[in-house]
């Protein structure tokens, strides 16, 4: 904005250079300052060039009103010789710079290229600052989800801007039939990228015009949306859940019909309470993954599960909770109990494989939900998706089955031992849950000796001894696995997820994970897509 009582010096100023080549544009004038205060509020105005002396309000009253009002606009004074004291003030209240009558071109593209270089940089941070906000956010959402700091809910909604309100509340996971439609049939990352576009914009145009009054959604893996919906209305739970599966409903036939894709849709039971959003994200996801025994290409509520288990199909459940136990300590023995318990339930059933899908698919559920209620920092290094990604559809034999599940179990007590979870000493399995707990976190030797209130070097010294690995070692293996899932399953780019990982240097963090994985972190990257 130009502003001056003089209409040959705001044509001048208009003519003066060709400010676009140097990043700006002239949105307005003004006649004084008083003209100049209200076309800032019709105007978001990042520059000013005003003169000193003008009618009404005066160059200096303009800037005092501007600094009142906290706006970061830059403002630069035009000043006379004999306005010299006047300059010297406005500087003090804060103006960018002042340049004499008569005005040199020369010097005012000099104060343009500064002002530019500023606005950029304020530009930069504040895009900074939005970006980490909204990761900040969106990781809380996905913790909230996964049931973590709930307590913390109303506090979270408030700072970060959550996308959630006091009142019932559902959960739904959409996801492109992955049988069907993987990401390896599709040509190129254009065209999956248009896909989920338009998969994206289906199931928000049906929540917008359907009854639901708050709604969010929110990717997760390739392919899948979570979509979150809430009401503050006093209605009943189940008029509630009628009105969010006909909008499901909706969406599903749209896009059956238009993107002439298959999907599989789990759908969690609604609750009164918000803290109960991650009882019904877990609802969801386990009516999803009973896809490969009730079919694929159908929505599947949660309460279609608890009839399915009031049919009598029978196994040991002494014999099963024997195992569970046995996996959470990561020993050696529970793959024979495994199989033990696997050829028990065959002959219960008669080798009926559709019944031994269902009670097969029961127990691997029952063991996944078991750890990650015992460990549910586990999820952030080890990709626990394979193990509930154990699929019997299309698998023929008793044999078959026994090994997917049986592999999926090794690689679960592998990582139970491999981040020391089963240690006998105290001492060193607090630390590893420490570590693991709080993975997103700048972790020191200094403060998890004070945590667990011993000596850094009898801390070491410890550790070492049960693990064979320093506690330095340990954290930064850790981290990487932490990096590997980020990278995997969401869109982060690697400066990101650095930051969330506590390293300051992208270039330190990148020496890192190429030393533990062998690929620098856009190469994995690539290679994961």
């Amino acid at each position: 904005m130009i502003v001056d009582d003089e209409p040959i010096i705001r044509m001048g100023l208009k003519k003066i250079i060709a400010w676009e080549e140097y990043g700006f544009k002239i949105v307005c004038e003004a006649r004084d300052g008083e003209e100049a205060l209200k076309l800032l509020d019709e105007h978001s105005i990042d520059f000013i060039v005003s003169d000193i002396k003008m009618h009404k309000i005066n160059g200096i009253e303009l800037l005092r009103t501007i600094r009142d009002k906290k706006l970061d606009t830059f403002v630069l004074l035009l000043s006379g010789y004999d306005e010299f004291s006047y300059a010297q003030e406005g500087i003090r209240l804060g103006a960018f710079d002042y340049i004499l009558k008569p005005i040199d071109s020369e010097k005012l593209k000099n104060i343009l290229i500064k002002v530019y270089e500023k606005l950029k940089m304020k530009e930069k941070k504040e895009q900074e600052y939005s970006i980490n906000k909204i990761m900040s956010g969106e990781k809380i959402l996905y913790d909230l989800l996964r049931g973590k700091n709930l307590i913390m809910i109303d506090d979270y909604i408030t700072q970060y801007n959550l996308p959630l309100i006091k009142g019932k509340i559902q959960v739904a996971i959409f996801e492109i039939n992955d049988i069907v439609v993987g990401k390896d049939d599709i040509d190129d990352d254009a065209q999956w990228n248009n896909l989920e576009d338009r998969f994206r914009n289906i199931i928000e145009e049906e929540l917008k015009k359907s009854d639901i009054d708050h709604f969010h959604v929110l990717d997760e893996d390739l392919g899948k949306k979570i979509i979150i919906v809430q009401t503050e209305r006093d209605i009943e739970l189940q008029a509630f859940n009628e009105k969010f599966i006909f909008c499901l409903k909706d969406i599903f036939r749209r896009v059956n019909e238009e993107l002439q894709t298959k999907i599989n849709v789990g759908i969690g039971n609604s609750y009164n309470q918000i803290y109960s959003i991650y009882k019904s994200y877990l609802n969801a996801k386990e009516a999803l993954r009973y896809k490969y025994v009730l079919g694929t290409n159908r929505m599947i509520h949660i309460s279609e599960l608890q009839e399915k288990r009031q049919e009598n199909f029978v196994y040991p459940v002494e014999k099963e909770k024997a195992l569970i136990d046995s996996i959470i300590l990561g020993k050696e023995d529970s793959l024979n109990m495994l199989r033990e318990l696997t050829e028990e339930i065959a002959q219960i059933l008669n080798f009926d494989m559709f019944k031994i899908n269902i009670a097969f698919t029961q127990v691997i559920y029952d063991i996944y939900n078991t750890v990650l209620k015992k460990y549910s920092f586990l999820e952030d290094v080890y990709d626990l998706s394979q193990m509930i990604k154990v699929g019997f559809m299309g698998v023929d034999t008793f044999e078959d089955i026994e090994k997917q599940l049986t592999d999926n179990i090794m690689g679960l007590i592998g990582a139970i031992k491999e981040y020391n979870l089963n240690q006998n000493d105290n001492i060193v399995q607090k630390a590893c849950e420490y570590v693991l707990s709080n993975i997103d976190k700048d972790i020191k030797l200094t403060s998890m000796a004070s945590y667990l209130n011993i000596s850094k070097n009898y801390l070491c010294s410890i550790f070492k001894q049960q693990t064979g690995e320093n506690f330095l070692e340990y954290v930064t293996k850790a981290k990487m696995e932490r990096a590997k899932i980020l990278l995997k399953k969401h869109d982060y780019k690697v400066y990101e997820v650095s930051e969330v990982l506590g390293y300051r240097e992208t270039a330190y963090f990148s020496k890192l994970f190429k030393k533990h994985t062998g690929y620098n972190p856009a190469e994995y990257k690539k290679c994961i897509l």
